[in-house]
């Protein structure tokens, strides 16, 4: 694959839409908002989402890989399946409990405290 292509700081903004089956593989798309929208089956592999507000977005099915999501906001984000090993989420903002996905690829038992 070639280098990333730009589009553009804060160009890309999505609220309240449909973008499932979309990809923006390889895409540079600091600030981007896509928010309060169904992203269902997305490829957002190699991508550089830096500073992205990814804000109540359904992520179900969509794929993360080697995509730079430091400083994004997925606040109140719905399933996500993130690995940190392989994405930059330093800074990031998750909200609890959908965060708890983060350590599924960690190969780690988790135990309910109650």
């Amino acid at each position: 694959m070639g280098p990333p292509r730009k589009v553009g700081s804060g160009l890309l903004r999505f609220e309240e839409c449909t973008l499932s089956h979309s990809t923006f593989i390889g895409l540079t798309l600091p600030k981007s908002v896509i928010t309060k929208c169904t992203a269902k089956n997305v490829d957002f592999r190699e991508s550089d989402l830096t500073e992205a507000d990814m804000s109540y977005t359904d992520f179900s099915e969509s794929l993360f890989d080697r995509t730079n999501l430091t400083a994004a906001d997925f606040s109140f984000a719905t399933n996500y399946m993130i690995d940190p090993g392989l994405n930059p989420i330093r800074k990031a903002k998750f909200t609890l409990p959908e965060a708890i996905s983060l350590l599924y690829c960690m190969d780690i038992q988790l135990i309910d405290g109650d």
